[in-house]
């Protein structure tokens, strides 16, 4: 079937990058010192490039698309809220419930459902849905972020206030700007900025690869499975689905409806392992969630496309 194969051939590659990265620490090529470089890099230019280069060119969305996009946010935001509320009832530590949590809400809907989206929904269904990677990387991910710095012993509300000074925020934060004031970088500029996105993700991933593949990581543990398998679960079945009702209930075009769909559908981001990596918190447990995720999206991103496609152009 043609989008089950395209949606395979566009996530096959994120296992060779992951795959490249944990054969080098298995072959004693990167150390846990240099996956740490990897990872500050990714942290501090990489993603933030990235999200600077892609949300500029959103351009500005309309009423209709934006009450869309807010009922994406509250979704999100919800589940979130949800999964550390369940975490609290099961007796996960505050670090497994911080990083299930982002792990629950934040996905790779820049780097690949995105790119999915436009290739079996066509181009303006993807430049509607664009707009979901803003709401991933300004709101999900200061929450997110936020919540990592509780789970690290800070105040919840200094936490929540400094997660838009946190490099990855700021550039979502920054592009996103760029892109209601219909401003555009200088072209020297953004010809480097455009150089740092291509590497961020590739490079990300291979830091992923590593991750998994050393026996240990500093001011981390080997995670408990149940945080693991319920941010999984909440981040491909139950975000999808709660995102589709939701965005059913507003007047947004029935092609963001699907689009935005999709992208909830994606894996957990990649930018969740490098952020719980900088914090201290759930580093394992994240990267383990953006390994199961990926795997598990092979078949789930490819059933919800076969969905979603015929909805898209009602």
């Amino acid at each position: 079937m043609p989008l089950v194969a395209d949606v395979v051939a566009r996530v096959w590659p994120f296992f060779l990058l992951v795959g490249a990265g944990l054969v080098m620490t298995r072959l004693r090529l990167l150390d846990a010192r240099q996956a740490q470089g990897l990872s500050a890099y990714v942290y501090w230019i990489g993603f933030p490039a990235l999200l600077v280069h892609s949300l500029s060119r959103l351009g500005r969305p309309g009423h209709d698309l934006m009450a869309g996009l807010a009922a994406y946010a509250v979704v999100g935001l919800a589940l979130m809220a949800v999964v550390v509320a369940v975490g609290r009832i099961l007796g996960w530590s505050k670090a497994e419930r911080a990083g299930a949590a982002m792990a629950s809400g934040v996905g790779n809907s820049a780097f690949l459902a995105l790119p999915i989206t436009a290739a079996v929904m066509g181009a303006e269904a993807a430049r509607l849905a664009a707009g979901v990677v803003a709401v991933d990387f300004v709101v999900l991910s200061a929450a997110g972020v936020g919540l990592l710095g509780w789970a690290a012993g800070r105040s919840i509300w200094r936490s929540a206030l400094q997660a838009f000074r946190n490099p990855v925020v700021a550039a979502a934060l920054t592009g996103v700007a760029l892109a209601l004031l219909e401003l555009r970088l200088p072209a020297p500029l953004d010809r480097a900025v455009g150089m740092a996105a291509a590497s961020g993700s590739p490079v990300g991933l291979v830091a992923l690869g590593a991750a998994l593949g050393l026996r240990e990581t500093e001011n981390d543990t080997t995670p408990a499975a149940g945080p693991v398998v319920a941010a999984t679960l909440a981040k491909l079945l139950a975000l999808p689905l709660l995102t589709w009702l939701a965005i059913g209930l507003t007047p947004a075009p029935a092609a963001f409806r699907a689009g935005a769909t999709l992208l909830a559908a994606a894996p957990t981001a990649v930018n969740v392992f490098i952020q719980t990596r900088a914090y201290g918190v759930f580093a394992r447990g994240a990267a383990r969630t953006v390994a199961l995720t990926t795997a598990v999206s092979l078949i789930t991103l490819a059933l919800a496309a076969l969905l979603l496609v015929p909805l898209a152009h009602p």
